[in-house]
């Protein structure tokens, strides 16, 4: 494969402004989902389009890209170690700091008897509480897809680094994967573990981050045809998902339908990342910053919602108000709760990413 010359190893990374505002609608995704879980016990879109998996799996294919695309493009005269160490100090540093003083917060309080989860959320194994019992955490389920980009990002950078200077092994590897994930929830289902168990496996999940994975490959050394991909992946997507809901059984259908998101979160992060559109309705300044805060947004979301009476009514406002009314003022109040945490936490612990940049 001929190397694509844009993107210069010399640590210099490109940005992807876009993706930010792909976060943006990934993360209301997910929150909209969950509103609609906690005040109707049910995905109110699931019947059109799993809206809260697919903002998942978006943040998963993201995940995989932005981590394999930085991994590729570190210098090869570097030390592996260096770069194992920079990695993991870099990514610690974004994400350990909001998510350990709201667990802190939430155990001091024992806010909805999180305490019976033991030391299962703080070293990220909440997916597996998940998985051995069979049942959702309440207002916490939602960690567990932090949990799965945790274990991921443990394995992943070895492997991607030992492999950056052999294109075909990395191309074999990514694609072993996504067939690995296939295997995974077809044992779980076939073996009788439940959907909600084959949901939060992190073996189950391995292709959403190979599939992103891809496409970092293929931005690098053969971009073009990452290109023209984006719209014909989203299109392949909805076909499959619709065409199999009709055709198959519970089972092949939950199979295909996984990877149909994924092919659409694929398409649509490929779309994003060679957009040239400028500010807009669908992407602006508003739809970014909000991308940037996305993270706080998902951490806090489900505990704000689960507990808006309280809330409520700690600041006056009249609990029993209409159903829209409640959405509105959730959604604020979880944004206004992420701005603070951005500008006050997070993006003063993210200063010190800078000595450990790429160089």
């Amino acid at each position: 494969m001929k190397k694509n010359n844009d993107f210069p190893s010399n640590g210099n990374l490109r940005y992807f402004i876009h993706l930010d505002t792909v976060r943006c609608y990934a993360v209301f995704m997910v929150v909209f989902a969950h509103i609609f879980q906690i005040w109707t016990w049910k995905d109110a879109t699931e019947s059109l389009f799993p809206l809260g998996q697919t903002g998942v799996v978006l943040f998963f294919v993201l995940s995989g890209f932005l981590i394999t695309y930085i991994l590729l493009k570190e210098p090869q005269h570097k030390p592996i170690a260096q770069s194992f160490k920079q990695f993991y100090i870099r990514r610690s540093l974004r994400i350990f700091p909001i998510y350990y003083l709201f667990l802190a917060i939430c155990y001091i309080a024992n806010i909805s008897n999180v305490n019976d989860y033991g030391f299962m959320l703080w070293f990220y194994l909440g997916n597996f509480y998940i998985f051995n019992h069979n049942s959702w955490i309440g207002e916490y389920s939602h960690l567990w897809t932090l949990a799965v980009e945790e274990q991921f990002y443990l394995l992943w950078p070895f492997l991607v680094l030992f492999l950056r200077t052999r294109t075909k092994a990395l191309l074999i590897l990514f694609v072993s994967v996504i067939a690995l994930a296939s295997l995974a929830r077809f044992y779980l289902l076939s073996d009788g573990f439940s959907y909600t168990q084959a949901k939060v496996f992190p073996l189950a999940n391995v292709d959403f981050f190979a599939l992103g994975a891809l496409i970092a490959l293929g931005n690098i050394y053969c971009q073009q045809t990452v290109r023209s991909s984006g719209y014909p992946l989203v299109v392949t997507g909805l076909v499959l998902y619709y065409g199999s809901y009709y055709v198959f059984e519970k089972m092949i259908f939950y199979m295909i339908g996984q990877l149909s998101i994924g092919l659409v979160a694929t398409g649509v992060i490929i779309i994003a990342l060679f957009s040239q559109a400028k500010e807009g309705i669908l992407h602006n300044r508003m739809t970014v910053h909000i991308g940037k805060i996305s993270y706080g947004i998902y951490l806090y979301h489900n505990a704000i919602v689960a507990h808006y009476a309280e809330i409520a009514g700690y600041f006056g406002i009249d609990a029993g108000n209409s159903y829209y009314i409640k959405i509105v003022i959730s959604v604020l109040f979880t944004l206004i709760i992420a701005e603070l945490s951005f500008w006050c936490i997070e993006k003063p612990c993210l200063r010190f990413k800078d000595l450990f940049r790429s160089a």
